[in-house]
C-alpha cells in the first residue's frame, strides 16, 4: 500500500493459511498492477492484469487460490504468464 514504485522483475507474495476465494482491492496503490493468483497446487488460477488505481472495486480470484503474486502492471504479459502456469518458490 502506498508504494509508488517497484522494480521491474520484483514484487510481492501474499500467502494465505488455506486455499480460498480471495478478494484484493487497490484502495491504496499507487502504482497498477498485475494480480496473479496460485491455488494449492502453485497452480495459476487467474490474473487480474492492468489494475485500477485507488479503486475499491474487488478484485476476485474467481477460483480458490493460497497464494497471491503482485507484480508490475505488464508483467504477465511481458513474460507470456498465463492461466495454468507452475509457480515455484523456495
Amino acid at each position: 500500500m502506498w508504494s509508488r514504485s517497484m522494480a521491474d522483475r520484483t514484487g510481492m507474495f501474499f500467502i494465505f493459511d488455506e486455499e480460498q476465494s480471495l478478494i484484493f482491492r487497490m484502495k491504496n496503490s499507487c502504482i497498477s498492477l498485475d494480480i496473479i493468483f496460485i491455488n494449492k497446487s502453485m497452480d495459476i488460477v487467474a490474473i487480474r492484469d492492468n489494475t485500477t488505481l485507488f479503486s475499491e472495486m474487488p478484485i476476485p480470484s474467481d477460483e480458490p487460490a493460497r497464494y497471491a503474486a503482485e507484480v508490475m502492471a505488464g508483467f504477465c504479459n511481458h513474460y507470456n504468464i498465463d492461466l495454468g502456469d507452475q509457480v515455484k518458490f523456495e
